[in-house]
């Protein structure tokens, strides 16, 4: 238990030390912040000074042993009221500083940086992970963590200078007096650590299930029409309160304990006072010190518990930032796709082979076992077979999803595993049964498909793809925005679409995973002959579910269980009787 504990402390200590370490792109907002908070605390400290110079002339007018000088009381008068206005000042611009550093410059630079993590993780960590998981990650814990750098600077280290600070002064003014607050602080710090330190596990606990939290959301919200068809909204209700119950039972836990600080630290604090008046009258009565002196020592032991509670406050939050510092920094720290700069020219003839390729998505469970394949330059390659046969995955592999276990994919004699991911996909355009659309114009989802597209060439390529008349009965033609979920176009328009931006890819090798499954008969047709002289003189690999597509391949490969087990012609594959002849004859 001890050797988990030190663990866990030194795991903290090293999360700490990553936030500092990434705080140092702001460390000169943070310095001017932390000299504006000394000069508001030393400005604040100078008060009791003046106010028991204040209370004992005061004191000595009413006694009668001093007539008032009027010049002197107005002066103090007024440095009291310039002294807390300009600490005031100091204090507001400290805090404006810290929120304009640390939400343009570190909150804004972290979620960039797990923006671009994106691009770098592999397919299969997204595959596994759900989306609101990494939601949740990049929004409220790097927002918790934003608050960390409010707690570390703001809180912690000005309140250890402020605390140094008055000690130095009330050792100065009264010793005794002095060792009456000092001795409570070890007691008043240890406590705050003790429960700070058990509270983090909660914290760790509660962003867990914030993260299934938004995942469920985004969920519901993205399969909002299949939980409205099968009507499991009470079944999705269910589940998304069992999580925010469990939320909300470790952040209770959490924010419990971390409350416990403050009133813990108040009644010490408290007790602290009852020492010094109790001294301080003792030492009044024994004429050790003036009435004055004894109201400025107890001022001071007020500005002394205020950083003393901001530490202890700012030790109790921080073990909540810790608890989401590691969850992004687990992601930052994950696995990232190796790449390397092939400098390929994309201006491939299309030759693609596989050879001895094995691969599985799990090693339990082999998919892909020995393929091997040659593909010339411009032929049309058809990959039919049932569900789960591996279709898909050889194109996953083509493209570079994922890489397999053993053996070789060359395109024109080059191993794309010594290619960049993004030099291979610049071969290729896509085409895919689910269509992917993004937030924006027509034009805009037209343009994805080849960087700095004229405006004329997007339309040349929607007139090839027969998209041209409905875009333009469209409100505002091609400037026409597309709702985040693309509800207000059809089914088949999306898949339209997409068919235009790889018509404007214009890549030497197509991947169509049925295309036209979402296009009506007619459209179908006449998109037929465009897409046929699309693909003379490229390669082009066919996943297909309806056979009368691809009857005109050039090989056709019907694949079960990973391998190929029929490949020729359609007229051929027909008369062999066997696999594809009975997929064939059941959809006719």
């Amino acid at each position: 238990m001890k050797a988990e504990k030190k663990k866990n402390s030194i795991s903290s200590l090293k999360v700490i030390a990553r936030i500092l370490k990434d705080s140092l792109g702001i460390i000169h907002w943070l310095l001017l912040a932390t000299v504006l908070s000394i000069g508001s605390a030393y400005l604040a400290m100078t008060a009791p000074e003046v106010l028991g110079n204040l209370t004992n002339q005061i004191y000595e007018l009413i006694d009668g042993q001093a007539q008032l000088d009027s010049t002197l009381f107005n002066s103090r008068i007024f440095s009291l009221i310039v002294i807390y206005l300009i600490s005031a000042l100091f204090g507001a611009l400290t805090k404006a500083i810290m929120n304009y550093s640390v939400t343009n410059f570190f909150t804004c630079k972290i979620r960039v940086r797990m923006s671009e993590k994106i691009a770098k993780i592999p397919v299969k960590t997204v595959d596994s992970t759900p989306n609101g998981e990494i939601i949740s990650r990049m929004t409220n814990d790097v927002s918790i963590m934003g608050g960390s750098i409010h707690d570390i600077f703001g809180v912690v280290i000005n309140g250890i200078i402020q605390l140094v600070m008055i000690s130095v002064i009330i050792f100065t003014k009264e010793p005794t007096m002095a060792f009456a607050v000092i001795v409570f602080v070890p007691l008043s710090l240890t406590l705050s650590a003790i429960l700070a330190s058990r509270s983090e596990k909660h914290f760790n606990d509660s962003r867990t299930e914030a993260g299934k939290m938004y995942s469920i959301c985004e969920e519901n919200l993205a399969c909002f029409d299949a939980v409205k068809i099968f009507s499991i909204e009470a079944a999705q209700n269910k589940k998304y309160k069992d999580v925010t119950g469990k939320y909300a039972s470790y952040a209770e836990k959490g924010y419990f304990i971390s409350a416990l600080v403050g009133p813990i630290v108040g009644l010490i604090n408290n007790l602290s006072y009852v020492a010094i008046c109790v001294l301080g009258a003792y030492l009044v009565i024994n004429q050790r010190v003036d009435v004055g002196a004894l109201v400025a020592f107890i001022m001071y032991t007020k500005l002394f518990s205020g950083p003393l509670e901001s530490i202890a406050n700012g030790m109790s939050m921080i073990q909540s930032t810790i608890a989401s510092a590691r969850r992004v920094y687990d992601y930052l720290d994950g696995e990232e796709m190796e790449e390397i700069e092939s400098g390929v020219d994309v201006d491939a003839y299309g030759e693609v082979e596989f050879i001895d390729v094995c691969f599985s998505y799990t090693d339990d469970k082999p998919l892909i076992e020995n393929l091997n394949l040659h593909v010339n330059p411009g032929e049309k390659i058809a990959i039919v077979g049932p569900t789960g046969g591996g279709k898909t995955t050889i194109v996953n592999i083509l493209m570079r999803f994922y890489d397999p276990k053993s053996g070789k994919v060359l395109v024109d004699k080059r191993d794309i595993s010594q290619m960049s991911r993004t030099d291979v996909r610049k071969i290729f355009g896509m085409v895919l049964q689910d269509t992917i659309l993004f937030s924006g114009s027509v034009y805009d989802n037209i343009a994805y498909g080849k960087e700095g597209a004229s405006y004329e060439e997007v339309m040349a390529a929607a007139k090839k793809a027969h998209i041209d008349s409905f875009v333009d009965a469209l409100p505002n033609g091609y400037d026409t925005q597309i709702n985040e979920d693309s509800t207000n176009i059809s089914a088949g328009q999306k898949q339209l679409l997409t068919i235009a931006r790889a018509y404007l890819s214009n890549r030497p090798i197509l991947i169509l995973d049925e295309a036209t499954s979402n296009v009506d008969t007619r459209t179908e047709l006449l998109i037929q002959k465009t897409m046929d002289d699309l693909m003379k003189g490229r390669t082009v690999f066919v996943i297909a579910h309806r056979l009368s597509t691809i009857e005109n391949a050039d090989l056709i490969l019907v694949v079960d269980n990973g391998r190929i087990v029929e490949r020729g012609r359609h007229s051929e594959l027909l008369m062999q009787n066997g696999l594809y002849s009975k997929i064939y004859n059941s959809q006719y």
